[in-house]
Protein backbone atom coordinates (compact mmCIF):
# COMPACT_ATOMS: atom_id res chain seq x y z
CA UNK A 1 0.00 0.00 0.00
CA UNK A 2 0.90 3.15 -0.62
CA UNK A 3 0.91 6.81 1.18
CA UNK A 4 -1.91 9.03 0.26
CA UNK A 5 -1.86 12.31 -1.48
CA UNK A 6 -2.78 13.98 2.09
CA UNK A 7 -0.49 11.78 3.58
CA UNK A 8 2.74 12.79 1.77
CA UNK A 9 1.77 16.48 2.02
CA UNK A 10 1.99 16.09 5.94
CA UNK A 11 5.53 14.42 5.11
CA UNK A 12 6.51 17.12 2.73
CA UNK A 13 5.36 20.00 5.38
CA UNK A 14 6.97 18.11 8.27
CA UNK A 15 10.30 17.80 6.07
CA UNK A 16 9.69 21.87 4.62
CA UNK A 17 12.40 21.39 2.49
CA UNK A 18 12.00 24.94 1.33
CA UNK A 19 11.20 26.75 4.25
CA UNK A 20 7.47 27.50 2.91
CA UNK A 21 5.82 25.38 6.35
CA UNK A 22 8.44 27.97 8.67
CA UNK A 23 7.72 30.90 6.68
CA UNK A 24 4.11 30.91 7.51
CA UNK A 25 2.61 29.16 4.31
CA UNK A 26 -0.39 26.71 4.82
CA UNK A 27 -0.03 22.72 5.33
CA UNK A 28 -0.76 22.28 1.75
CA UNK A 29 2.30 24.17 0.47
CA UNK A 30 3.66 21.09 -1.21
CA UNK A 31 0.31 19.59 -2.46
CA UNK A 32 2.52 20.49 -6.50
CA UNK A 33 5.67 18.49 -4.97
CA UNK A 34 3.29 15.21 -3.54
CA UNK A 35 1.78 14.84 -7.17
CA UNK A 36 4.74 14.73 -8.70
CA UNK A 37 6.25 12.42 -6.12
CA UNK A 38 3.15 10.08 -6.81
CA UNK A 39 3.29 10.36 -10.36
CA UNK A 40 6.40 8.60 -10.35
CA UNK A 41 6.76 4.89 -10.75
CA UNK A 42 7.54 2.62 -8.46
CA UNK A 43 9.64 3.63 -5.15
CA UNK A 44 10.82 6.86 -5.52
CA UNK A 45 14.43 7.31 -5.49
CA UNK A 46 16.50 9.75 -3.88
CA UNK A 47 17.69 11.75 -7.22
CA UNK A 48 14.24 12.04 -8.39
CA UNK A 49 12.74 13.65 -4.98
CA UNK A 50 15.32 15.97 -5.10
CA UNK A 51 14.81 16.68 -8.63
CA UNK A 52 10.90 17.28 -8.33
CA UNK A 53 12.08 19.89 -5.84
CA UNK A 54 14.65 21.39 -8.11
CA UNK A 55 12.08 21.77 -11.06
CA UNK A 56 9.55 23.04 -8.95
CA UNK A 57 11.17 25.56 -7.07
CA UNK A 58 14.22 26.39 -10.29
CA UNK A 59 17.22 26.14 -7.32
CA UNK A 60 19.27 23.16 -7.54
CA UNK A 61 19.93 21.73 -3.82
CA UNK A 62 16.46 22.76 -2.79
CA UNK A 63 15.70 19.39 -1.26
CA UNK A 64 19.16 17.98 0.14
CA UNK A 65 19.88 13.97 0.03
CA UNK A 66 19.45 13.57 3.44
CA UNK A 67 15.77 15.60 3.71
CA UNK A 68 15.05 13.38 0.26
CA UNK A 69 16.13 10.37 1.98
CA UNK A 70 14.10 11.33 5.46
CA UNK A 71 10.98 11.79 2.94
CA UNK A 72 11.58 8.54 1.17
CA UNK A 73 12.02 6.85 4.15
CA UNK A 74 8.68 8.34 6.00
CA UNK A 75 6.66 7.17 2.21
CA UNK A 76 7.64 3.48 3.35
CA UNK A 77 7.45 3.97 7.28
CA UNK A 78 3.69 5.04 6.93
CA UNK A 79 2.99 2.82 3.55
CA UNK A 80 3.13 -0.02 6.25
Amino acid sequence: MAVTRDELIGILAEADPVGLIAGGAPHDAYAAEADAILALKGVPRLTEVTSVFTVSFSEPGACTRDTARWITEEMARRAG
